[in-house]
């Protein structure tokens, strides 16, 4: 591509000095040329730089084809030069009609300059002979493109002049280079009237320039006159708005951060599709941060996804581009819950139909808080459905790694299943034992009574009843078991232990006494073997008399 300014065009070229015949009446001092130029390559108008030390007189070029060599004929002679600047004796002076030449070229001029004392001087020059391109109503529309318009159409026309024929014309069907800054050069051609069309999308958000330069097959030369358009991009605001402030997830689990991204474009707040949205984690301990960063669709919606290792916050914004502003920062705060587990689990029923259960509640390197560090213990009939809390109980002091001990005692069903359950919280995940199964036989004794009623003081009383147990969905028979018999006197609190008796082989005991004051008999089971519950007759109460 060939670009040229007028300053270029219009330089003068150095000229070399030919002394003439020194006239006898004075010191010769030659007149200088110091270029020869024009006012522009397709103006036809030669142009000449010169001094003396007296007024230059007498002004004369020729000029010889492009490319010839010395001693061929001059094409042209021209010396119709008027002054157009500074004065007689250093000054330039002009041609006042038109050079018609046949070829274009840079020609070979050869200047005679002669002055008032008659001094005369030939020097040698150039003269540019070009094709002149105009370019006119040069636009970039719009100038400053935003979110909704990022396509920037540029506009123009161009016009040839021919210093051949002094003719003005459109550049009809020429090839057009686009320069842009901070962009791809584009080309485009020009139509019938000399005028273009291109259009490009501004993806940059620094200040740039456009400029169009004609390419001709010709020597040529073009105006640098409204060489250039601006197009600058305009920043639209930005915003977020989150799905949730809070976000809980359980370790190595991934926490999705969403929400809707919008922009401010034509006085109106409008879904923010294609951006980029920076979705960064941070603990505040200055470690490396953990980022997804989402692409807004259609709606404006985004939705990331970050698995971090521990509660911290992640902070949300708009990546700022070519015609995206900053957003502000949006701040969801993620809370990691820790892995949990029971272990060691048990749970034993003893005689009197009271579960003692057991374990160590492990919460990794934390303890939990007060509030939180609670272990329910849980019963169900059938180890599936229907657990209800017996007791909660609070875990000692422990390594938090090999686990809190806890423990708890409290009435239950004479068989059923047992769990302990850590509810957890925001920093803690929830965690269940294993599930346990605990029995006992039930044991009860029916037909309970003290006869005679009443009684002689001295005579025997005697106590009779019959123990069972519940076995096989039936009460039965409980032979060979030792039975006692407590008395409880008339106006005391306190049982007295009468003695023993056992069981026949149909559950039947009885054992007598001496009749000594009114109170209560009753007999009970009160040592089974471990598999086996407590169980106590009727109370009986009788009168001595």
């Amino acid at each position: 591509m060939r670009k040229r300014s007028l300053a270029l065009a219009c330089a003068f070229v150095a000229a070399g000095v030919l002394l003439g015949p020194v006239p006898a009446a004075h010191a010769a001092v030659a007149p200088v040329l110091y270029g020869v130029g024009s006012d522009g390559p397709a103006s036809g108008l030669v142009s000449v730089n010169a001094s003396s030390d007296s007024a230059i007189t007498s002004i004369t070029a020729h000029l010889y084809a492009p490319d010839s060599a010395a001693g061929d004929p001059e094409v042209a002679e021209v010396s119709d030069f008027t002054r157009a600047s500074g004065t007689d004796q250093q000054g330039s002076w002009r041609t006042s009609t038109p050079l018609r030449l046949a070829d274009l070229g840079a020609y070979r001029v050869m200047v005679d300059l002669t002055d008032a004392d008659g001094d005369t001087t030939t020097a040698q020059g150039t003269f540019e002979y070009e094709l002149e391109a105009n370019l006119t109503d040069l636009q970039a529309t719009p100038q400053n493109p935003d979110y909704e318009h990022q396509n920037v159409t540029v506009t123009g026309g161009f016009t040839v002049t021919d210093p051949r024929t002094g003719e003005t014309t459109p550049a009809a069907g020429k090839l057009v280079d686009l320069e842009i800054t901070n962009e791809a050069d584009k080309t485009t051609t020009t139509g019938a009237d000399g005028r273009f069309t291109s259009t490009y999308t501004v993806d940059d958000p620094s200040v740039a320039y456009v400029n169009a330069w004609l390419r001709l097959g010709e020597p040529w030369y073009q105006s640098r006159a409204n060489q250039s358009v601006e197009v600058r991009a305009v920043q639209s605001q930005t915003r977020v708005t989150l799905d949730a402030g809070d976000v809980y997830v359980k370790a190595g689990q991934p926490a999705t951060v969403s929400g809707t991204a919008e922009v401010y474009v034509g006085g109106a707040w409008k879904p923010l599709a294609g951006a980029v949205v920076d979705e960064v984690w941070d603990d505040g301990s200055g470690g490396p941060g953990v980022a997804s960063r989402p692409v807004t669709d259609a709606h404006g919606r985004f939705t990331g996804n970050l698995t971090v290792p521990r509660s911290g916050r992640v902070e949300v914004q708009v990546r700022t581009g070519t015609y995206l502003g900053y957003s502000g920062s949006q701040t969801v705060h993620v809370y990691v819950a820790n892995k949990t587990s029971i272990t060691g689990f048990t749970a034993t029923l003893n005689k009197y139909s009271e579960v003692t259960a057991k374990g160590r509640l492990n919460t990794g390197q934390r303890i939990p808080s007060d509030a939180v560090n609670k272990v329910e213990l849980q019963y169900s009939a059938d180890g599936r459905t229907g657990w209800r809390t017996m007791k909660t109980v609070t875990p000692g002091s422990g390594d938090p790694e090999s686990g809190a001990p806890f423990k708890g005692t409290f009435d239950a069903p004479y068989k059923g299943y047992f769990r302990a359950h850590f509810k957890g919280s925001r920093d803690f995940q929830e965690s269940y034992s294993a599930v346990v199964y605990a029995k006992r036989t039930p044991t009860r004794i029916t037909d309970g009574n003290a006869s005679p009623e009443p009684v002689r003081k001295g005579r025997t009383i005697t106590y009779k009843g019959k123990l069972q147990r519940y076995t096989s969905g039936a009460w039965k028979a409980y032979a060979d078991q030792k039975v006692k018999i407590l008395f409880r006197p008339k106006g005391s609190s306190t049982w007295y232990d009468m003695g023993n008796t056992y069981t026949r082989s149909d559950g039947t005991f009885s054992k007598g006494f001496t009749a000594s004051k009114d109170g209560t008999w009753v007999a009970v089971l009160l040592y089974p073997n471990s598999t086996h519950l407590v169980s106590s007759g009727r109370e009986d109460y009788v009168d001595v008399i």
